[in-house]
């Protein structure tokens, strides 16, 4: 929520200062600097902020409500409106002169927009403790300009920070490794990329869970792969018995599925284990957001339990840091380390070399630990606030497992369209995704709400716009589900 504090109010226009709030807002608004479904301060407090009386603060509101402007939520805030998205991708008649002005018109993506509740998979990057970040930053700096010359020797990443990563993956999640095995990627995303490329030819076949992480299934069909869906059960992925025709690769993310949460069982970690060395496959194990479990210690890894080395370990430092950091890394079976790395070469020479030497810094320093530590702790708290906030409410939702992780499944009545319930929540300002969005084969409907981005009052106001939409009876009703391509 902005403040307005910028709006420069001119007594001596001639003009009302109700007139004159309401056309600057309107400005604003139309230049995008306002954008659909931003909350604006209250008229008290916006009021305070420019000195002048609150019923002209209400009466410039009424004024831009009339015209479309902004809309009103009862117990919730005045909003810019929905309608306020056809400004959004304008681009100002003529440029100004002033290089603020240019700034200030230089397009949408020159604005970084905060999540809106729900939406999945986000860190609180508030927490994030960016002083303590920028100092370390600062030092790398000062350790001389050669950092920022092209260094194709560490094409696979910087040595500290792959045996910081080596020895903590080794403390927290039991992976059996040397650092040189280790990759530095750009995001967890680019390794599965990068493994798409290495393991599998134009019509090999891939086990994917099902629901399972779109981005990973993007990867192997870019790479002309040939995708069987494995259903999730309680005990996590369902394989064949026998398998005829042999398989490429089977991608799993067993310490937390995404999106359903589930954890893989002991027995059936060890039957997947066989049924690689069976057939001569390998396994992609995507450790998802695995550090937060609240009531408990993190779950070994299954790379732990694999004796015959034909598990791929994948993750990424966007959860736990932030998203725009991008640096993941995989851990490679010996036989696959040269030949990963050869073909990382060609996609970029190096990472952010820099970043990579601050983040070595920074969990050599133990403020990698300690904020793990608190994001823990806080998106417990949210967590068990969102289904505080949910139980109040009689909603069509039922959540299965919620034993940790930054998301939770919400189940809806078997043949409701998630779909459509997804767009009317996302029209009323929420990013809810059906988990139809992640099927391969039809799965029972639900929604992925994500809560660990916003805090306790925000979780609140949005549960209360989750119940106005699904407590309408034709929301959740019964329907013909869609079929086809998700």
């Amino acid at each position: 929520m902005k403040t307005l504090g910028t709006i420069d109010l001119r007594r001596d226009q001639g003009t009302s200062l109700q007139s004159e709030l309401s056309t600057q807002l309107k400005k604003m608004i139309q230049r995008g600097e306002l954008r659909a479904g931003e909350r604006l301060p209250s008229s008290r407090d916006l009021a305070a902020t420019l000195h002048i009386s609150r019923n002209t603060v209400i009466a410039a509101y009424d004024v831009l409500m009339s015209e479309g402007y902004l809309e009103s939520e009862q117990r919730s805030g005045v909003y810019v409106g929905r309608a306020a998205q056809a400004f959004q991708f304008q681009t100002p008649a003529r440029a100004r002169n002033s290089k603020a002005a240019n700034l200030q018109h230089a397009g949408p993506n020159t604005q970084f927009r905060e999540p809106l509740p729900f939406r999945p998979a986000q860190p609180d990057v508030r927490l994030f403790p960016i002083k303590i970040w920028n100092r370390h930053r600062a030092r790398v700096l000062k350790r001389g300009a050669n950092i920022l010359h092209y260094q194709s020797v560490f094409s696979s990443g910087l040595d500290d920070l792959r045996q910081n990563i080596a020895e903590y993956l080794r403390d927290s999640r039991g992976v059996r490794c040397d650092w040189r095995e280790i990759a530095i990627t750009s995001g967890s995303q680019q390794a599965l990329f990068l493994l798409a490329h290495l393991l599998i030819e134009p019509g090999d076949r891939v086990y994917m869970e099902d629901p399972g992480y779109l981005g990973a299934r993007l990867a192997w069909k870019q790479a002309g792969a040939q995708i069987l869906s494995a259903p999730i059960d309680d005990e996590g992925i369902c394989l064949p018995q026998s398998e005829a025709r042999p398989v490429s690769l089977i991608y799993v993310t067993p310490s937390r599925q995404f999106p359903l949460g589930t954890c893989m069982s002991l027995g059936r970690r060890l039957m997947l284990l066989q049924s690689a060395v069976r057939l001569q496959t390998w396994i992609v194990e995507d450790d998802y957001d695995a550090e937060f479990r609240y009531n408990s210690p993190p779950l070994p890894s299954l790379q732990n339990l694999d004796e015959n080395r034909r598990v791929i370990y994948v993750g990424s430092f966007s959860k736990i840091l932030f998203p725009s950091l991008r640096i993941g890394y995989a851990v490679l079976p010996p036989e696959l380390v040269d030949r990963f790395a050869s073909l990382k070469h060609i996609a970029e020479d190096h990472g952010p070399l820099v970043d990579q030497a601050t983040l070595a810094a920074f969990m050599d320093c133990g403020a990698f630990h300690t904020h793990l530590r608190r994001c823990r702790r806080h998106y417990a708290e949210r967590q068990e606030s969102f289904l505080d906030a949910i139980a109040r409410h009689c909603l069509p939702l039922s959540f299965p497992i919620t034993d940790g992780g930054m998301n939770v499944a919400g189940l809806l009545p078997d043949g409701t369209d998630d779909y459509c319930c997804s767009e009317q929540l996302r029209q009323n300002g929420l990013d809810v995704p059906p988990l139809s969005k992640y099927a391969i084969a039809n799965v029972r409907p639900g929604l992925l709400f994500g809560f660990t981005a916003f805090e306790p009052r925000i979780i609140r106001r949005g549960v209360e716009k989750l119940a106005k939409v699904l407590g309408k009876d034709e929301i959740t009703r019964p329907l013909v589900r869609r079929h086809g391509s998700r």
